[in-house]
């Protein structure tokens, strides 16, 4: 084989730096090119919906008013992570399961067919409210049932408030164009659930929940009187709608053994952030609920 001249030699390794550099820059212009593309951020709430058992409806306008409402209830609930439902036809009644999908999704039963857009979107906030007020903590307490009443009538006012909410919004940004005419009977659905009981003024709640304390603590799901207690609930935090946030830290305390409300009370006060804490004590002064140590601390 003939010897390789020094020209060819230094004309070979030229060209091969030179298609080196042309991979390096190809590189250096592909990465630029995706670090200045924004990225897109995880979804709050992503719903899986079960494609059959809802009757005379299309499965497409539900997850669009289940979507809404997660739009208007995680505003003030801001999560830290994603939130994945699974929503299920229920014949029986609307709950969101204690056990979870190996996958961490919660799965929500819904007891609504057809068209129900306010049933649908009352139903779904009252189960979601129980999520983002973690709702399993009190599995993980290992405590019993007692207080449980209070979280139904919270997540009761989470459903009037998201109500009210997409009331408002879609007046001007429904789903779809047509839908504004829904809105007022959003609104109607949430100002009839409050107009079917008589609550007692505020200054009588603490002798209404004494006479009705022991009912509620045998049976949180005594919906006419949980429903009292969120009407209060709802017009307080209609003057003061900053609020609303405090429930997000409603079952993060550890009562104690007896699991009195007093308790269960103290320890939402002392989980909630400073700017917080004095609608928890309106909250128990409300209802007549009477504490040394939010007494003590609230006077600091």
């Amino acid at each position: 084989m003939a010897p390789q001249s020094r020209g060819e030699g230094v004309g070979g390794q030229s060209t091969k730096r030179e298609s080196l550099m042309s991979h390096v820059r190809f590189l250096l212009l592909f990465v630029v090119a995706l670090t200045s593309v924004p990225l897109r951020a995880a979804e709050p709430l992503t719903i899986r919906l079960d494609p059959e058992g809802w009757g005379d409806v299309e499965t497409v306008d539900i997850r669009k008013v289940l979507e809404s409402v997660g739009r208007e209830l995680l505003k003030p609930f801001p999560q830290t992570r994603p939130i994945h439902i699974r929503v299920v036809p229920s014949d029986g009644v609307p709950q969101v399961d204690y056990r979870r999908a190996v996958d961490g999704e919660f799965t929500v039963r819904l007891a609504v067919r057809n068209r129900q857009w306010a049933q649908f979107a009352f139903q779904f906030g009252h189960e979601l409210g129980h999520i983002v007020t973690y709702y399993e903590r009190r599995n993980d307490n290992k405590l019993g049932a007692e207080n449980q009443w209070f979280d139904e009538t919270v997540c009761e006012t989470i459903s009037l408030f998201v109500l009210m909410r997409m009331a408002e919004t879609w007046k001007t940004d429904p789903p779809y164009s047509n839908w504004k005419s829904y809105a007022p009977s959003l609104a109607e659905y949430a100002t009839l659930r409050i107009r079917e009981v008589e609550a007692p003024t505020a200054d009588d709640m603490p002798k209404w929940f004494a006479d009705n304390r022991d009912a509620l603590r045998g049976d949180p799901y005594l919906r006419d009187r949980n429903r009292i207690v969120a009407a209060h609930l709802y017009r307080m935090l209609e003057q003061k709608p900053e609020h609303w946030e405090a429930f997000r830290y409603l079952n993060l305390g550890r009562p104690d053994k007896t699991n009195s409300f007093e308790c269960y009370v103290e320890n939402w006060y002392f989980s909630v952030p400073l700017a917080h804490k004095p609608f928890v004590k309106g909250v128990a002064d409300l209802l007549g609920v009477k504490s040394e140590l939010i007494a003590r601390h609230a006077t600091k």
